[in-house]
């Protein structure tokens, strides 16, 4: 198994930071722009009524990405020229005020990030994943062109997002292709139409097709940072690709991610050069060369304690605290990130991910009781939906403990919990996990899952 299946998806059992609940959340003073909190329809009727596309930004409180954004490009004083030509929405995906806006605009990559047309909610832009400052300035750039120029040139792109977003990944990709050939290669929006039909490619379960695209237009790509976006996905897809051919590109790909790493430092975030170095340390797993991945994950950790050095504050610094379990845990050393842990724990007491990723560190160390308190600790500030990461976390530690029946029923319970909530869709990313592990709960007991 892989390291994004195996390490990744025990952290997905944890969180990134949720921010105290507020109906405005402002940016540090120099960066300008104030955000809606979960607000859709207020946002929509503030664009209408001063003529701006409404950008929101979607987020989830278990994703570091979104945290890392939020610290960083975000944050960024260059945004403050767009603070009033914009209105800004924030919508966290676990909110249960949220799911009424999920309804219409699914999202099933964090952060994905739209541009509204205000009077009538049409999407004029779309980007999925995390980007870099230049990355995101320019999805500004063109969306106010489209906005003014009433989707002048953007037909066909807009076609593509819409089929996407109503599910219809096999149509959204033959569309996507369509649209990309009408763009410049200089393009702004060229990484990101790539991305999306890359990922629409995947959703149809078309993993060969996905990497080869990416395989093919990755040299097309003249920054390092619409290379980054695309190599990652490009990489999960050869991952989940049982070939020779995808053997193969698994290796140009650890190739361009080596590259890319020589980037100077303003040309990538450290969230995009952290994901360096996690595809550099998937694709040596992959061919079994452990000395090659301990290799990587030693410059992985090191980079790592490089930036919680130089970190601007605990929340940036503590955007990349779910690599550190990662990287660690590929050493088989878990007890080295428990002090940077620890740490923003200390710094950050109101947010429950620090403690559930300690309770992670501790549990991989085998220190189970520790792991059971530090789980306690995130329950106990864990809210709402995002609750259900954190109990599917503490039932894999009562499982390490012998507890099966106590896991199982706490699962249980949490979905039944979830049910009863009015909104939520079927496939919400909460409810997958509590399912997938309570899945994996059951046939370790040899139960038949239901």
């Amino acid at each position: 198994m892989t390291m994004r299946l195996a390490v990744g998806a025990l952290l997905l059992l944890w969180g990134c930071a949720t921010p105290p609940a507020a109906p405005r959340r402002p940016l540090p003073a120099q960066a300008g722009p104030v955000f809606l909190e979960n607000d859709w329809e207020g946002a929509l009727r503030a664009g209408r009524e001063g003529r701006r596309p409404v950008l929101v930004e979607t987020w989830a409180p278990w994703c570091q990405s979104c945290r890392s954004m939020r610290a960083t490009v975000l944050a960024s004083p260059a945004l403050a020229e767009w603070a009033d030509r914009f209105v800004w929405l924030a919508v966290d995906t676990d909110a249960d005020t949220s799911m009424a806006f999920l309804q219409r605009y699914p999202v099933d990559t964090w952060p994905t990030f739209f541009v509204l047309e205000p009077e009538t909610g049409a999407v004029l832009a779309r980007s999925l994943g995390a980007v870099s400052l230049p990355q995101f300035m320019g999805l500004l750039e063109q969306s106010e062109r489209t906005f003014q120029q009433g989707r002048l040139g953007t037909e066909a792109l807009v076609r593509a997002d819409a089929l996407a977003l109503s599910g219809q990944h096999g149509e959204a990709a033959v569309a996507y292709q369509r649209a990309l050939a009408q763009l410049a290669p200089e393009d702004a929006r060229r990484a990101g139409a790539l991305v999306s039909w890359s990922k629409s490619l995947a959703a149809t379960g078309a993993s060969a097709d996905c990497m080869r695209v990416a395989a093919r237009e990755l040299p097309k790509l003249s920054r390092v940072d619409d290379r980054t976006r695309l190599l990652y996905v490009g990489m999960g897809c050869a991952l989940d690709t049982n070939t020779d051919e995808a053997r193969a590109v698994r290796g140009q790909f650890a190739e361009e991610a080596n590259r890319a790493l020589g980037a100077p430092e303003t040309e990538l975030t450290p969230l995009q050069r952290s994901s360096l170095y996690e595809l550099a340390c998937e694709a040596r797993e992959a061919t079994g060369d452990d000395a090659g991945l301990r290799e990587q994950a030693r410059s992985w950790w090191a980079f790592l304690q490089f930036q919680a050095t130089h970190a601007n504050g605990a929340e940036e610094r503590a955007a990349l605290d779910s690599h550190r379990v990662m990287a660690t845990a590929l050493l088989g050393e878990p007890d080295a990130a428990i002090p940077l842990l620890e740490r923003s724990e200390r710094e950050l007491p109101g947010d429950y991910n620090p403690p559930a990723r300690l309770a992670t560190l501790y549990l991989m160390a085998g220190r189970k009781d520790e792991a059971l308190t530090a789980s306690k600790r995130a329950l106990a500030l864990a809210k709402g939906v995002s609750r259900g990461t954190v109990l599917a976390g503490h039932a894999r530690i009562l499982m390490a403990q012998g507890e099966q029946a106590h896991a199982e029923r706490l699962l249980t319970e949490a979905l039944r919990e979830m049910d009863q909530t009015p909104g939520i869709p079927q496939d919400h990313l909460q409810r997958k996990v509590l399912e997938r592990t309570l899945a994996r709960l059951r046939a370790s007991n040899g139960a038949s899952p239901k």
